[in-house]
């Protein structure tokens, strides 16, 4: 029997995967892997059949499972048409909520929109935690998304803070993530689980695990201790600016016996003992192994870093390149390690190379948010969505470019913060709106390298006209609630000083 399609919106974020098609339906699975591909080839002939169609006419899993495949295909508005006729049919889902609000703020960069959307999600739960008589339970309960992806396990990060902040106990916090599941990464999983309560055993939760779905606290759109909803980003960012304002430093150490093991295989590699790396990670992600789909705009080409590795390297460093064994392979070079070409992968090695770095090259992918856990700063390159500021003020960040080509000019900082743009990941509905997205330029990204070099060896590259520009930045991102510390750096601000306003 064909295992079930299964619901997957965020590549690294969503917290409600569900399977979506009936693993007992044969007929149902066939029926989905055909339209999928259909879909694939042509998704606008295909919705205006299935529009056509009565809405009870098709299973309501099934109608889900188009609708996000369409929505994955970079067709926000037609998914989320097609995702209207479930009103017509009974209460929508979580799921359906879910989708919906991707479509909102993703696709059609309607946040505040989403975020309704996403309170009512919450309220609903809230309701069923009532019903099932679980009201008084005090426990923060993370379902086991937070372990599916290295990132989304990063993230618990700010999770745990945000308890120690509160004066939550550590057992107060409990992670359910049940035995045979995918783990991204399960080194930094246990890592993590020092500072929280994992439950890998259902018969061991403090209640019955039917009720994990209505009593946990979402990834993308958490329900916080005042019974209100907030966007994670928000949240996080407060978390971290307040964690920073008391001092307090970071969570976790690396053993010395894998730091030990860690240097140990990159000197087997050809690294000498006193040399000092780099760690690169560019995403190149696609959703169905063919197409980047809507989340392909946070991807960006491996050959515009050639300029910054040769920084690198011309400095005495190496380079690490991080990542999985399907990303373009980079041409064989003095002082570089392919690692995700290399038979050194191994779970506990990737978090040795974010934790043991001198920094990380990163895009916005998983990888990017391990080395702060270790306190280790980043260059986070080809940055978006535009209202998603990075957190912490140790990084440096340069945000991907939106232009009208038509005007020949770019949309400034307020203008990429505000809707359509803040939160929009979709390429086609921008471009609609005669807008499209610029990857950073290889001398932009080589101009940070060169900063954040020349910050660690003590030597500012910061004049006064810089400093003024960045005040006026972190000006313009509170006063539109983007969240985040990081900084501009210097040859963004110099190239770009016209848009900081």
């Amino acid at each position: 029997m064909l295992r079930s399609a299964t619901f997957r919106v965020l590549n690294s974020l969503s917290n409600r995967t569900r399977k979506i098609l009936d693993r007992r339906s044969y007929f149902f699975t066939m029926i989905f892997s055909c339209l999928a591909v259909v879909l694939s080839l042509s998704p606008r002939l295909v919705l205006s059949f299935l529009l056509l169609l009565p809405a009870g006419m098709a299973k309501r899993k099934v109608r889900l499972a188009i609708a996000n495949s369409l929505f994955q295909l970079d067709y926000p508005s037609e998914s989320l048409r097609y995702l209207e006729q479930s009103l017509r049919v009974g209460q929508p889902s979580s799921d359906e909520y879910l989708l919906r609000a991707m479509c909102l703020f993703q696709g059609l960069g309607r946040f505040h929109e989403a975020m309704s959307l996403l309170r009512q999600a919450n309220d609903r739960n809230a309701k069923e935690v009532k019903r099932l008589g679980l009201a008084d339970v005090h426990l923060r309960v993370l379902e086991n998304v937070w372990a599916r992806h290295i990132g989304h396990t990063a993230t618990l990060d700010y999770v745990v803070k945000l308890g120690i902040l509160e004066g939550r106990p550590r057992q107060d916090t409990l992670l359910y993530v049940p035995r045979g599941g995918h783990v991204g990464n399960r080194f930094l999983l246990n890592e993590m689980a020092v500072h929280l309560r994992l439950v890998e055993n259902f018969v061991d939760l403090p209640f019955d695990v039917s009720a994990v779905p209505a009593l946990h606290f979402d990834y993308l759109a958490p329900r916080c201790s005042d019974q209100t909803t907030a966007y994670f980003w928000e949240l996080a960012g407060k978390t971290y600016k307040r964690w920073h304002q008391e001092g307090r430093g970071q969570l976790l150490t690396l053993p010395l016996e894998i730091a030990a093991r860690g240097w140990e295989v990159l000197r087997r590699a050809g690294v000498p003992p006193d040399a000092w790396f780099v760690a690169l990670h560019v995403r190149e992600g696609t959703w169905d192994k063919r197409r980047s789909g809507i989340h392909g705009i946070l991807n960006a080409e491996i050959a515009s870093y050639l300029p910054a590795i040769a920084e690198i390297i011309e400095r005495g460093g190496w380079v690490v390149r991080m990542g999985d064994p399907g990303m373009t392979p980079l041409q064989p070079m003095a002082n570089v390690i392919d690692y995700c070409h290399s038979d050194l992968r191994a779970d506990w090695m990737d978090i040795f190379l974010a934790a043991r770095c001198r920094f990380m090259i990163g895009t916005s992918s998983g990888p990017a948010y391990v080395p702060a856990l270790y306190g280790v700063p980043s260059v986070l390159t080809n940055w978006w969505p535009p209202a998603q500021r990075p957190w912490h003020g140790s990084d440096l960040f340069i945000p991907k470019m939106l232009g009208k080509p038509s005007h020949g000019q770019y949309l400034t900082l307020s203008e990429t913060l505000r809707e359509p743009f803040s939160y929009c990941h979709s390429r086609r509905y921008l471009s609609d709106r005669g807008v499209v997205v610029e990857d950073n330029k290889p001398d932009m990204i080589r101009a940070a390298v060169q900063e954040m070099l020349d910050r660690l060896d003590g030597q500012s590259s910061e004049d006064a006209e810089v400093a003024e520009m960045r005040s006026r930045a972190d000006r313009i991102y509170e006063s539109h609630d983007a969240f985040g510390m990081a900084a501009l750096t210097c040859e963004f601000l110099r190239r770009h000083r016209e848009l900081i306003v």
